[in-house]
């Protein structure tokens, strides 16, 4: 059994799920792959753009390199994370270096990490 968290992000906009709905697919979803949620971070009514304005990801982030008390993020869907592929591509990658996946009942780990890789070399080429 993986030691998970979940991440819950609303919009000031009202265009991604409320909290509750986010909780239940990410606690049915932790159900359905044998994992523990052990911590949640919100973020209500946050902008979808940067990271760090975002301080329950920010919590997370710091979770991977510090605590390590979970190994999966659940989030309903990677636009959760952020609107910006950047910023997601971003965490992925932070994820990938401390050994950690973001899972969810509507994205692949190893989907993500793929596109990550391979918008890392696009930039790398200018």
């Amino acid at each position: 059994m993986a030691r998970a968290a979940l991440y819950i992000r609303t919009d000031p906009e009202g265009e991604l799920p409320g909290r509750d709905r986010q909780k239940d697919v990410g606690t049915a979803y932790a159900t359905n792959h044998g994992h523990e949620i052990v911590a949640e971070y919100q973020d209500l009514d946050a902008s979808g753009r940067l990271l760090y304005h975002k301080p329950g990801l920010k919590a997370a982030i710091n979770n991977i390199r510090e605590e390590e008390d979970w190994e999966v993020l659940i989030v309903a869907g990677p636009r959760y994370v952020s609107d910006d592929e950047s910023a997601l591509h971003e965490l992925v990658h932070k994820f990938t270096l401390y050994g950690n996946r973001l899972e969810g009942p509507f994205h692949d780990w190893e989907n993500l990490v793929t596109r990550m890789k391979a918008y890392r070399r696009d930039m790398s080429r200018g």
